[in-house]
């Protein structure tokens, strides 16, 4: 299952880099995604806003604005 989220932030990173944005991200990567347990959830992080999407793995997939990370 690892290599599968580190996949998916991979993935992820790179619709981010070729313009898209999270709702996009959301719609056409990891909403379908098996990996994927809920919806984005928006919280706050020292940088300002963050989106958490759960994983299955008990990881939250970051999106920070200008990238996807894992928390």
């Amino acid at each position: 299952m690892r290599n599968t989220v580190a996949t998916l932030v991979d993935t992820c990173n790179a619709e981010r880099s070729k313009g898209s944005d999270f709702p996009t991200i959301w719609k056409e990567v990891l909403k379908s995604h098996p990996c994927v347990s809920g919806q984005p959830v928006q919280d706050s992080g020292e940088a300002g806003p963050i989106l958490r999407v759960p994983l299955l793995t008990g990881q939250f997939l970051v999106f920070l604005g200008s990238h996807f990370s894992l928390l």
